[in-house]
């Protein structure tokens, strides 16, 4: 489509360089237009929305905002109205270094300066093009009072346009296909939130993918992007006074069946505002009693810490978020089940052909995906959702149900419903509602058949597609989880090797401890035995005699048992302690068992004395102990079971203090029998 515009010999109203001085901040420095005045002086707040907040820390950045033009008495006399003009500025800064020429107001490291573009159209696609390459060189050459690159620059504009502008101009440039791509489903809540009139606020970073965040949203409603000129001050509201009642259609005409819907809905008319990069210094006009509802964009937080204040929706571009802060808008946005489905096979669409994060490659070529796809889509659905509110309309003329010829016999029930009866009746209390019910026909829906595109129940197509977006909304999740656990087993695992080390740490001091501490014991023990030794040697002159052999056997035993009894009082500590009073318990237990036996063969046999003589020394069943204490078990010579008894005691004495802890886990007591020496 063609449009024609009765000023577009003057679309391109003039270009300016705004710079930021270091003491009166964002200024005006250079404007040129076809009057060859400067008006920069009509929009005092035009320097703030050219150099946007935090646009330094971006090395290139770009704004869209809406300038409200008000004429003069000269302007007014030759037929001038008030109305709306659109700017859009490119904003870079360089190093003083780099420069060719400093002026005396250059004082900071860096310089930062915009080339702005004001036209009474949003043709901002063609447009952000030449700008883009005549800010770099404008930077580039070094000088920044040689302009002659801005006046070529304005005048190749004017030249461009001077033919008029068609629609892919309007819509060249938009990021419709991210706008859906980043928030889904929520694309519809934001759609039919900007039909409600409330006070939307975006919010972002970046300031350029805001700006054409909210163009691109607003492109959705069919034809409002060549209607705005009631968008940038709430005051403003000629476009109600050019509409005139559509009385015919032209079914082949695309242009006149809008007309005939009444497309396009004016969301922003008296009371409305639009202005896509809104400073800190025009929120007065925000809070101003004029001002009912808008959409705006803004890059400082501060506007965030006060939300409730300025705001019923926040849009978060950063975190592809949408937060509803009124309560009266919750339910009005809810969307139904034909809804999400609509959306969700447009989103799917999107998806499909969105570029590979990791290949940058497009999923599949076609005109499902694209932009024009999601334009048509939207429009279809918005001419279904009047046709169906204007059937219900009808339907409740009649105070019961009505009569079946007044039906429609494709329709069954009323198709409202599927839009969300909730936001139909939040929509008939707007101002755009009521310009769309006095410039349309009763009965649309003769024209548009008003039912949901998506019903009709659910395919298998429907459920597939439903999965696979769940399981994409998934993934983040589902990846953030993976690496959670992870990390946690990485820790955990961390945390057991180091306490078993530690515990294998402990143990092995533990086992050189005790090894030090026996053989410390044991070194002792050796040295008070050999000490004993020597002081009980006997001399040379009494070696041979009877009696100094007994007592020097009497004094080796009593001096070895003496040793033996310090050593395991020394070593109590120790499991050879407890060994050697195992021992010495077995010896009395074999002495007793000893003495009974013997009393009673005497008391059965009655020997004579002679015998009892004889027998007197076995009868005792054990020597006396000698002076040292030791116990001594003799046994008869001819028993090989005592014998053998009395070896093993000879051994386990003489052994060491770890052949006694071994023997004392593997003895085994001998019965009574075996230890007595009269069975035969």
């Amino acid at each position: 489509m063609s449009q024609e515009d009765p000023r577009a010999k003057g679309l391109i109203v003039g270009v300016c360089v705004v710079g930021f001085h270091h003491t009166r901040g964002p200024e005006v420095e250079y404007w040129i237009d076809e009057t060859g005045k400067d008006q920069s002086a009509r929009w005092a707040n035009l320097p703030f929305q050219s150099l946007p907040d935090g646009s330094h820390s971006h090395e290139e950045d770009y704004s869209y905002f809406t300038l409200f033009y008000e004429p003069d008495e000269a302007e007014t006399e030759k037929g001038e109205r008030p109305t709306t003009y659109f700017g859009i500025s490119c904003n870079r800064q360089i190093r003083t270094t780099e420069l060719l020429y400093k002026s005396a107001d250059v004082t900071r490291s860096t310089v930062q300066k915009s080339v702005v573009v004001v036209a009474r159209k949003p043709i901002f696609g063609p447009i952000r093009e030449k700008l883009a390459v005549v800010t770099r060189a404008y930077f580039l050459q070094g000088n920044f009072e040689d302009r002659t690159i801005i006046n070529n620059l304005y005048e190749n504009l004017v030249q461009l346009f001077q033919n008029g502008i068609g629609e892919v101009d309007l819509y060249n440039g938009m990021t419709l296909r991210e706008l859906v791509y980043r928030f889904r489903w929520r694309t519809l809540v934001l759609f039919k939130a900007l039909i409600l009139e409330p006070r939307i606020l975006f919010f972002g970073s970046n300031t350029e993918l805001l700006c054409s965040s909210q163009f691109s949203l607003v492109s959705l409603i069919p034809g409002l992007i060549e209607h705005l000129e009631d968008s940038a001050s709430p005051t403003l509201d000629s476009y109600e006074y050019t509409l005139k009642k559509s009385t015919s259609l032209r079914s082949s005409d695309r242009d006149s069946l809008l007309a005939f819907m009444g497309l396009p809905l004016q969301v922003f008319g008296k009371g409305g505002m639009f202005n896509p990069y809104t400073p800190l210094q025009q929120l007065e006009a925000l809070t101003g009693e004029d001002t009912k509802f808008y959409l705006i964009g803004s890059t400082n937080s501060l506007l965030l810490s006060q939300k409730h204040k300025f705001a019923d929706i926040i849009v978060n571009v950063d975190l592809n978020t949408v937060e509803i802060l009124n309560p009266e808008f919750e339910a009005p946005l809810h969307l139904t089940s034909y809804d999400r489905k609509w959306i969700d096979s447009i989103s799917h669409a999107v998806s499909e052909t969105w570029p590979d994060e990791d290949t940058g490659r497009l999923g599949s070529v076609g005109f499902a995906g694209s932009e024009d796809y999601i334009r048509w889509q939207f429009e279809d659905y918005l001419m279904a959702l009047l046709s169906s509110v204007k059937y219900d309309g009808y339907l409740t003329k009649y105070c019961g149900p009505p009569p079946p010829e007044a039906l429609l016999p494709e329709i069954d029930g009323n198709p409202a419903v599927d839009f969300n009866l909730d936001w139909i009746e939040k929509w008939k209390s707007t101002n755009n509602f009521r310009i769309f019910q006095q410039f349309t026909d009763e009965e649309l829906f003769d024209v548009v058949e008003p039912r949901h595109l998506s019903s009709g129940g659910i395919s298998l197509e429907d459920v597939q597609r439903k999965v696979a977006l769940q399981m994409q909304n998934f993934a983040p999740a589902r990846d953030a989880i993976a690496k959670t656990f992870t990390t946690g087993s990485q820790k955990v695992s961390n945390a057991w090797g180091s306490f078993w080390a530690e515990i294998e740490n402990m143990r092995e001091k533990e086992r050189l401890r005790r090894e030090a501490q026996r053989q410390s014991q044991s070194g002792q023990a050796s040295s008070s035995t050999a000490a004993s030794q020597n002081n009980e040697k006997p001399s040379p002159s009494s070696a041979g005699s009877p009696s100094s052999q007994t007592s020097e056997s009497s004094s080796t035993t009593s001096a070895g048992s003496s040793s033996k009894r310090t050593q395991h009082i020394t070593l109590s500590s120790d499991p050879s302690y407890l060994s050697s009073w195992s021992r010495w318990a077995l010896d009395k237990r074999r002495q007793a068992l000893g003495n009974r036996k013997v009393s009673s063969s005497s008391r059965k046999s009655s020997p004579s004395p002679e015998s009892s003589q004889e027998q007197q020394e076995p009868s005792s069943g054990f020597s006396k102990p000698v002076s040292g204490g030791s116990i001594t078990p003799p046994g008869p010579a001819e028993d090989p079971k005592l014998t053998k008894a009395a070896a093993a005691d000879n051994n386990m004495e003489s052994s060491s203090e770890d052949d006694d802890e071994d023997d004392a886990d593997n003895y085994v007591p001998l019965s009574s029998q075996e230890i007595n020496p009269w069975k035969g």
